[in-house]
Formats: C-alpha cells, structure tokens, sequence
C-alpha cells in the first residue's frame, strides 16, 4: 500500500496455484468505504484456455486482514469470466460487472459473450444480472458510481460486427437499456483488445475509449454532466498514432487521459498524458515514458491519490524480454 511517501510491507490475500493473468485481463483493487478495499483476480478453472473464474476478496481494515475468497458468479460453467470493474455501491458495499462465456458452446460458429453485473453486501454477493446479451469478447469494461447510480461502459457487439461503445445505467433502482456511445461505426470481425474507461464525480462523467474505424485509428473522449444520462461531443486526443489502452481521471474540473501512442518506426511506443477542459478545450500532450507498443507492455494505469496524480505502466518491449512495472508521480502545473 502506497501512504504517499512510501510502499509499506506487503501482505498476502490469497495463496493459490491456479492464478491466471495476461496482457489484457489482470487484477485490480477498489478503495471504498470507511477504509474498505476490495480486490479480484483470476484462477484457472480447468486446463482449456478460456476456462477461468473471478475470485474475489474484501477487507475492512485497510488491507491489514482479508476476507475468504468468494467467486461473483455462481453459473458453474467451465468457460471465461474476467475484464472485471469495481465500484462502490450503497452505503458500504460494491459492485462488480464483468464478461460472461457461460452461453459458449464447443463447437459454435457465432458464440456470444454476456455482460453481468452482481453486488457485494451483508458479506456475500447477490443475484446476478445480465446487462447486455452479446458484447465484444475481451475488451475491458468500465464502471464509476454517479450521483444517480452506477454507469457501465463496454464494447458492443453488433449482429453485423459493429463493435462500438455502449453504455448502461443503473438509476432509481433500475437498469436502463444499452445505448451507442458514440457512432464509430467500427466493423471488424474479431475482439480489437481495447476497452473504455470510464470516471465519474457526482453528476459530471467522462469515457474514454479506442476505436480503428475506417482506417483511422483514434483515442476519443465525451464528457457527461447529468451522470450518463447525455453526453457532449466527442473530442479526439491523440496524437495521431495511437495504439489505444485508454484511463482517465478527474482532477478538479478537467479531465486527465492516458493512452498508449506508437512510434515512428519498429515496436516503440510512449504512454502519452493530456489534460482536457469540458465541454471542448485541448491541452499539450505530454510522454510519461517509453515502452514497447506490442502486447508486452500491457495496459497503463492512473489513480489520483490525495490530489495527486501516479500513473503505472509495463516497460517492456517483447513478450520474451526483460519487463519492469514502473510507477511516476505527475506534477501537475
């Protein structure tokens, strides 16, 4: 645990010989409530390659002790369950959504990933939820509580191979209907790996997220300022070649992204930092750091911690090569 100074001592949640991570699907840990955290990973399940559960855990005393392991989804299927978000959720408890391969048949031409949603309270999870029937296969999701409830951002999955952005709000006790983001249009017949991220503060909301329609390749953002229920327009904020791999913040009243953009020549690429104004105002880019733009280097993150901002990324620049996880504080002026 990072106090703002230094790392303390670390300490075990969970001791298993089955964990399961890879580029693009891995752990995470929510800070909530009253010195609350909550935590998930993967473990194998069987031997097949998409055949892994979500484990999760909770403690309320800071991480100093943790609770049993429990999995969110209880359908009993050998089959994928990860690209996990985490949100608070009522007065001390959490959500989690996730995709879902319990509909997978072997054999099937045209298999369909599920999109669910659970939450923790009274030290068990609760029904499960199906958000959305047929979404991308292995792009992340994206979750932030609002001032009205909860807000989900994924990938979609069109009959027609449309994979855009979609969004999903629980609000007044209720799931509302996905809707299209934004129309990219993006038609392309497999998973592209790269999923939104989503922030919220209050009623104020902003998505970022990766699209490749039509041959242009563009990191993208909307701004929300009644908690999802309308968005501005898009703004465009890379700087020309980017590979995606998307977080975002808020930071007072603007906005900070991250994202991963290639370089000039070879397997070079930079994790890349830019503040935004809503609805429309366009700071610098800034270079955190170089690393590899293949999938070695994985996804970079961002967290404000005491009005601070820290981003962590892999540098790494093949998948059979040395890798180091490397964290930077931002100054921001």
């Amino acid at each position: 645990m990072w106090d703002g100074q230094e790392f303390n001592e670390a300490r075990t949640i969970r001791t298993s010989d089955a964990f399961f991570a890879n580029w693009a699907d891995f752990g995470s840990m929510l800070p909530f409530a009253n010195d609350r955290l909550a935590a998930h990973w993967l473990e194998k399940a069987a031997n097949g390659t998409y055949q892994y559960d979500i484990w999760m855990s909770h403690s309320d005393d800071g991480g100093t002790t943790w609770s049993p392991a429990q999995r969110p989804h209880r359908d009993g299927t050998l089959s994928e369950h990860g690209f996990v978000s985490l949100a608070e959720y009522g007065t001390s408890g959490f959500a989690g959504v996730w995709l879902d391969g319990r509909k997978f048949r072997k054999g099937a031409r045209d298999n369909e990933m599920s999109l669910m949603f659970t939450t923790f309270a009274d030290g068990r999870f609760q029904d499960e939820h199906q958000l959305d029937g047929r979404i991308c296969e292995c792009c992340q999701t994206g979750m932030a509580r609002t001032a009205d409830g909860l807000l989900v951002a994924y990938r979609d999955r069109s009959p027609d191979e449309i994979r855009d952005i979609s969004v999903v709000r629980h609000a007044d006790g209720v799931w509302t209907e996905p809707v299209t983001l934004h129309e990219d249009g993006w038609e392309i017949p497999g998973c592209p790996v790269n999923g939104p991220q989503v922030v919220a503060d209050g009623d104020r909301v902003a998505v970022a997220w990766f699209s490749g329609a039509d041959g242009d390749p563009r990191v993208q953002v909307k701004f929300s300022r009644d908690s999802g229920a309308s968005f501005d327009e898009v703004m465009r904020v890379d700087d020309g070649r980017p590979a995606g791999r998307v977080d975002i913040e808020l930071l007072g009243g603007e906005a900070i992204v991250t994202w991963l953009e290639r370089g000039g020549e070879g397997a070079e690429g930079a994790v890349k930092l830019r503040r935004l104004l809503p609805p429309d105002g366009l700071g610098p880019s800034h270079p955190i750091a170089h690393t590899g733009s293949g999938r070695a280097s994985g996804f970079p993150r961002m967290a404000v911690f005491r009005g601070d901002v820290y981003v962590t990324w892999t540098e790494a620049y093949a998948r059979q090569g040395p890798s180091q996880v490397r964290v930077a504080k931002v100054l921001i002026e």
